[in-house]
């Protein structure tokens, strides 16, 4: 099954993931009820866990806090075969949390998982990246990519893909179809 992790400021019934579902029959996941800064992470990811608990072929499609999220749950499920990550927040250990605005920094601290870094996550792994992002630096995407020998594939477009929204179904598609 194809599932959809949106961003902080997002939701399951956002553009993308309205898109998305439409298009390719994903399935947004609601992994908050809460406002965006009122989230804990460990309460996201056990409410992902249980959606694709059943699953023995999940692929899961994640942007920006959700590829975070997405990286997260694959790590210990094995049952996720691939992830494709649109402008994935992941944070490298030698961050700074203290420079990154715009998130609470109790969710930054609860963010920063340098297993990302030294653990294999089990699945194929592709970043979708736009080299417009000013909400996620390329100092965050370039060695999550090293550490677990992820693809990147790079578009002229901005942190929400807006130049390539609606081509986001045959993108993902093509991403999909690849051979690994």
């Amino acid at each position: 099954m194809l599932y959809y992790l949106h961003g902080y400021q997002s939701s399951p019934d956002g553009e993308k993931a309205t898109l998305l579902k439409k298009t390719l029959q994903v399935i947004p996941i609601t992994y908050r009820e809460v406002a965006p800064e009122q989230i804990v992470i460990s309460d996201c990811l056990n409410r992902i866990s249980t959606v694709i608990a059943q699953d023995k072929q999940v692929i899961l499609i994640g942007s920006s806090l959700g590829g975070f999220l997405a990286a997260s749950i694959a790590l210990h499920h094995p049952t996720v075969k691939h992830l494709i990550l649109l402008n994935p927040a992941i944070i490298p250990p030698d961050i700074d949390l203290a420079t990154i605005k715009g998130m609470p920094l109790r969710i930054l601290q609860e963010m920063k998982d340098p297993c990302l870094f030294t653990e294999k996550i089990p699945a194929r792994i592709t970043i979708l990246r736009g080299t417009m992002d000013d909400v996620v630096p390329d100092e965050w995407i370039v060695p999550f990519a090293q550490a677990q020998n992820a693809t990147i594939k790079l578009y002229t477009d901005d942190h929400r893909f807006s130049k390539n929204l609606h081509r986001l179904p045959e993108i993902i598609s093509e991403v999909l179809f690849q051979k690994s």
